[in-house]
């Protein structure tokens, strides 16, 4: 949905494909469904079809602490990308306090 009254239908193509840029899984969601909730069921499409990988390299949108723990309990790394910290101005980071 774009804003409310304009209706928009959408879907997310997901893909993962291997060394050789050969497709070795697909998961067609709804617009609305977020990424990171659709990389476990494609990461066991992928064992399932063609075997365990050793990394998995994906877009920001993957990068949460469950998608990791997830990969490193499959003995799968991940290649993240750095991501800045999000913080709002005025407000104090963790590693400020004593």
């Amino acid at each position: 949905m774009k804003d409310e009254p304009t209706i928009l239908f959408a879907y997310s193509f997901h893909a993962a494909e291997g060394r050789n840029c050969f497709v070795l899984g697909t998961i067609v969601t709804p617009g609305n469904t977020h990424d990171s909730h659709i990389l476990e069921p494609l990461v066991e499409q992928v064992i399932e079809k063609g075997g365990k990988q050793e990394a998995v390299a994906a877009d920001a949108a993957y990068k949460t602490p469950a998608i990791t723990i997830y990969l490193f309990n499959k003995e799968i790394t991940p290649a993240l990308p750095y991501t800045r910290p999000r913080k709002k101005e005025g407000f104090f980071c963790n590693h400020d306090y004593v």
